[in-house]
């Protein structure tokens, strides 16, 4: 059995520099509806699923790491390969029968929510929708220089300028190796800085930064006595790769 020595949180904010669309169901057959819409919550606002972030961090560590990939995910096959892998411990794998040694997933990202304060007035004039742009996009016939049939599509998208927040990643501590572990989160993030969220990274959707971060450690015992999320970890290191240059002196802390 697995024992939790703490837990540390990870805050931040997603800011969005180029137009971002994290899918939802389509619009299409609503009157007025684009094609393309992205997901939202109750309120009609857009939000990023942790399931999303979470899972572009472990793609990414997985080719940094040069894992070898079947069906589209990394996955370990004995506890000997569990216990040397980068990925696996933090991000998870799925059970086997013939592999019983698995411990408890590290990583856990939250959905997070559109600050609504992020969409200013000014930037309110030139969008689509109330917190949401629409981009017409259509596929080309290169040999004829037109527009492909019925390719023309609206995307929805939330504009750059747009911000997320409060993000939170928390990633738990059950053993002294997972304090080296850790950094792979910030891997992760960095990785991801550099390549995209969403959909349509290729053609410039996605790109996204991660900043006004703060790490607060919390041992076992602080969740018995209601002191949790006082001791901040970062300083001003407040971004991924701040936060790597100084990770060193973070993991220290971890005691």
């Amino acid at each position: 059995m697995s024992i939790l020595l703490g837990k540390v949180l990870v805050t931040g904010a997603v800011e969005v520099k180029t137009g971002l669309r994290v899918g939802g169901t389509s619009g299409g057959l609503k009157i007025g509806g684009v094609d393309l819409p992205v997901i939202t919550d109750p309120w009609g606002r857009p939000y990023l699923p942790g399931s999303s972030l979470k899972g572009k961090m472990r793609s990414l560590v997985e080719k940094k790491e040069g894992v070898p990939v079947e069906k589209g995910q990394h996955r370990c096959r004995n506890e000997a390969d569990y216990r040397r892998c980068p990925v696996c411990p933090v991000w998870g794998t799925l059970p086997d029968k013939d592999f019983t040694g698995l411990s408890l997933t590290r990583l856990l990202v939250r959905d997070t929510f559109l600050d609504e304060t992020s969409i200013t007035g000014e930037m309110g004039k030139n969008l689509d929708l109330k917190w949401t742009e629409v981009k017409v996009e259509t596929a080309i016939d290169r040999s004829k220089g037109s527009a492909l049939n019925k390719s023309l599509r609206q995307i929805e998208r939330v504009p750059a300028g747009g911000r997320f927040s409060p993000c939170e990643i928390i990633f738990n501590i059950f053993e002294e190796g997972d304090k080296d572990l850790f950094k792979k989160i910030f891997e992760a993030l960095l990785l991801v800085e550099d390549d995209y969220l969403g959909g349509m990274g290729s053609r410039g959707y996605g790109k996204v930064a991660f900043t006004q971060m703060k790490i607060f450690w919390n041992r076992r015992g602080d969740y018995e006595t209601g002191s949790v999320n006082q001791k901040q970890l970062n300083g001003t290191a407040d971004t991924p790769a701040l936060i790597l240059k100084d990770f060193e002196n973070i993991k220290k802390q971890l005691t």
